[in-house]
């Protein structure tokens, strides 16, 4: 095992056994983040219907999780660059493994508040050391692809959490959800233990030391201003759209006159489209025509929106219109998420990675509040769809830009 340099962290051991376990690890990391991001939104019909929430009260608990997001990835980063992104990452599905159950067992709003939020906390600091570690243990032209591929996940993720919903069919109610949500990143937790190696090693004599160099000279030092400020208008502008798709899609889907039970197919619709698009787009991006790809994702993510906003009375053509909107949006947000870890090097990629995914996260928070405010003042579904077209624009401005901005030696 060598120094790496300029990192004051040992370089991990070449083993392509150790590597795919960091990856398979990372993987189911990924699945359930994204079963939690996505279990909220399917069973918001029946919660709302139960704890008979105002659109006002419902965007507030949706909004809920964002912004425990957007203060855990950035407190998730920061640590793990001083005590090991494992440690790091295992705590963080500890925690909202246990506040997801506790979501469960809610008895009115103000618990259910509470719950997502905390469980927001655990899941903010789980996704930064989950796709600095993909990163880390994928080298050379493959990473770009590799850990967009890895990110697919977590679509398949909240895919997953729509057939569970659908359980409803079956006299399950909206609890079993979490109580799913809640158990397997416990499970998850305790493998890590056994089996999930650092891809970068922390000196013993460090490993609770602080990080050096202050968190601003990390993100804006160096000529790395620019590039961080990219990242997080892409990010921010991109999870934007991206939360307000997975937490109002299937309530927009019931306000087009279809059933609950159509409304968690189009959920899956969205995810199992983001999850296989993924793939494509993650190997298009990882190539010499970025930019070009970039314009036809974002493209794609406007064209996509005003299609749904339009679609009529067939659920086929409902079903078809999500699978696109999927395949843009998510795979737009899964590509950031490869690309961000390359513009900062190993000793600070936690805190750079951590950033950017909070921005993301206080956009995600933004997201569904701005649908709500627009719900409740009377806008129709296809009015919020056609409302957030800007926010692509600018999300696409900014990842285009990102294209010209160099990245780190390791």
């Amino acid at each position: 095992m060598e120094l790496l340099p300029n990192s004051g962290v040992l370089a991990p051991d070449a083993s392509v056994g150790g590597n795919r376990r960091i990856l398979a690890l990372c993987s189911l990391a990924a699945l359930l983040e994204g079963f939690d991001n996505q279990s909220m939104g399917v069973a918001a019909p029946r919660v709302i219907a139960e704890f008979a929430l105002s659109a006002r009260q419902a965007s507030f608990i949706f909004s809920a999780t964002p912004f425990g997001l957007f203060a855990g990835a950035a407190i998730g980063g920061r640590v793990a660059d001083s005590v090991g992104r494992k440690r790091a990452l295992i705590a963080s599905l500890l925690l909202f493994g246990l506040f997801s159950v506790l979501t469960s067992l809610a008895t009115g709003p103000e618990w259910l508040l509470l719950a997502r939020f905390l469980t927001g906390l655990g899941l903010g600091g789980a996704m930064p050391n989950f796709v600095s570690l993909a990163s880390e243990a994928t080298r050379g032209k493959q990473r770009v692809s590799i850990v967009t591929l890895i990110m697919a996940a977590m679509p398949f993720g909240g895919a997953i959490s729509a057939v569970v919903a659908l359980g409803a069919q079956l006299g399950w109610g909206w609890r079993s959800i979490f109580y799913v949500g809640g158990f397997a990143p416990l499970i998850l937790a305790l493998l890590m233990m056994r089996y999930l190696g650092d891809s970068v090693k922390v000196p013993l004599v460090t490993r609770w030391a602080p990080p050096a160099g202050s968190v601003l000279i990390a993100l804006f030092g160096e000529g790395r201003a620019r590039t961080t400020l990219l990242l997080w208008g892409g990010f921010f502008f991109t999870q934007s759209v991206l939360l307000l798709m997975l937490n109002w899609l299937p309530q927009f889907v019931i306000g087009l006159g279809f059933s609950r039970t159509q409304a968690s197919w189009a959920s899956v619709c969205f995810n199992l489209g983001g999850s296989a698009g993924a793939y494509f787009l993650g190997r298009l991006h990882a190539g010499e025509r970025r930019r070009k790809w970039v314009v036809v994702t974002y493209a794609g993510m406007a064209i996509t929106l005003l299609g749904v906003a339009s679609i009529g009375t067939s659920f086929a053509v409902t079903a078809l219109a999500c699978a696109l909107a999927g395949i843009f949006i998510i795979g737009a947000q899964l590509v950031l998420f490869a690309l961000a870890p390359l513009y900062y090097g190993t000793s600070i990629r936690g805190t750079g990675v951590g950033a950017s995914v909070s921005m993301g996260r206080l956009g995600s928070a933004v997201g569904p509040l701005y649908a709500g405010l627009l719900l409740t003042g009377g806008s129709s579904s296809a009015t919020v769809l056609l409302g957030i077209t800007p926010f692509v624009i600018v999300a696409g401005v900014a990842a285009f830009f990102l294209t010209w901005r160099p990245q780190s030696d390791d």
